[in-house]
Formats: structure tokens, C-alpha cells, sequence
């Protein structure tokens, strides 16, 4: 059976950025696949873009519509904001961090990819990776 995988918003960033060659070259081959996100991910990777790598409105525009046609990308429910809630009541994880995780697990994805979040840990049936330290 194939992972069904769900990317966090850090390695977006990671695969857009020329800060660290290497996370990019991991990064970028992450977001080539058809992989799920939620639009708290597509908000925050549009945001970082704007501010942190000064890309244009016309750029965010295409990066979202592209996003739209290669990935699932999930909306929030109620079930992913109570999920969520569990999780953090649970695993005493940040708010935004248990959407992600919340977003994941609802989605059915099986492998979240993360940075910022415990390599190997297991939330819902979701495994966290941090694909810098494979």
C-alpha cells in the first residue's frame, strides 16, 4: 500500500527558498508528488511567500491555482476543529500544530512531513517525519 502523505507548511517553504540548498532539494522533491494539504498550509505558505520571499500577487495567484490542480488540499470542518481539540487536549500540542495533525488524520493520510513537530511520533494514526533527518 502506497503513504498517503500530508505536508506540512515549513516544507513548502523549504522548497521555495535558497536559504539551504539542501532542505530545498528535499523539499522540492516532497511537493512534486500528488500529496494532500489543508488551507491552513496553502495560508501560511501564500503569507511567508509574500513577506519572507517577496513574491508578487500575480505569483501567489498562480502558486494557489497550481496547488488547486496537483494536490488534495482539505477544507476545515467541524470534525477537523474537534479532532484538533483532542489532540491538543492529548499530546499538549500548539494550536495550529493540532490542525495540521487534525487536518492529516481526518484526510487519512498516514505520513504527515514536518519540521517542527517530534520525528517519529505517532498522532492518530498519522506518523510525523522530518525529512531532514532520514
Amino acid at each position: 500500500m502506497k503513504d498517503k502523505i500530508f505536508i506540512d507548511s515549513n516544507i513548502f517553504l523549504y522548497a521555495f527558498s535558497d536559504k539551504d540548498i539542501s532542505k530545498q532539494n528535499i523539499s522540492a522533491r516532497i511537493v512534486k508528488e500528488k500529496n494532500t494539504i489543508s488551507t491552513q498550509v496553502l495560508n501560511e505558505v501564500s503569507s511567508n511567500m509574500i513577506k519572507k520571499l517577496k513574491f508578487s500577487n500575480t505569483e501567489i495567484e498562480k502558486f494557489i491555482l497550481n496547488c488547486y490542480a496537483q494536490y488534495n488540499i482539505i477544507n476545515f470542518s467541524k470534525d477537523v476543529f474537534i479532532k484538533a481539540s483532542t489532540i491538543r487536549d492529548t499530546y499538549n500540542i500548539s494550536y495550529y500544530d493540532s490542525l495540521i495533525l487534525s487536518s492529516a488524520a481526518t484526510s487519512e493520510c498516514n505520513i504527515l512531513y514536518s519540521e517542527d513537530m517530534q520525528h517519529n511520533q505517532r498522532i492518530e494514526n498519522v506518523t510525523i517525519i522530518n525529512p531532514f533527518k532520514l
